[in-house]
């Protein structure tokens, strides 16, 4: 089956995720989300001993832990996460990262398709590109 390789990525067109804004989503919460065409990737860190809310969304969900820990509730059922963890998450399950560890955690969350809540908050790649 061949692949369309000319679609590009609608928001994510700098060299370094540093140079990615962090954008507003939940207190606690400090992440910087990309997208291309169909799925997006939010880069998070949440403080230590925090926690956030449960909630549930149509998009179906990966989450995998880079650093810290997090206890994560997926249709009420806990799961304790550290380093090298994940989950997926179906589309409409309720979740939550509900308990942060002491050193806060840093994690990755893949969605598709892409979530307009948070396209709404990301800049466009056109007005952030650097001039050529």
């Amino acid at each position: 089956m061949a692949m369309d390789t000319t679609s590009t990525p609608q928001f994510f067109q700098v060299a370094s995720l540093t140079d990615v804004q962090i954008l507003p989503t939940v207190p606690a919460l400090k992440a910087r989300l990309v997208a291309g065409d169909r799925l997006m990737a939010m880069f998070g860190r949440v403080e230590p001993n925090a926690s956030l809310p449960l909630h549930s969304h149509p998009h179906e969900q990966i989450t995998y832990v880079l650093e810290g820990a997090i206890h994560f509730e997926v249709g009420g059922e806990g799961h304790d996460l550290g380093p090298g963890d994940g989950l997926v998450i179906p589309g409409g399950v309720t979740h939550g990262g509900v308990r942060v560890g002491p050193e806060g955690c840093r994690f990755v969350e893949i969605f598709t398709p892409l979530r307009d809540e948070y396209v709404a908050l990301m800049p466009q790649a056109t007005e952030d590109a650097p001039a050529t």
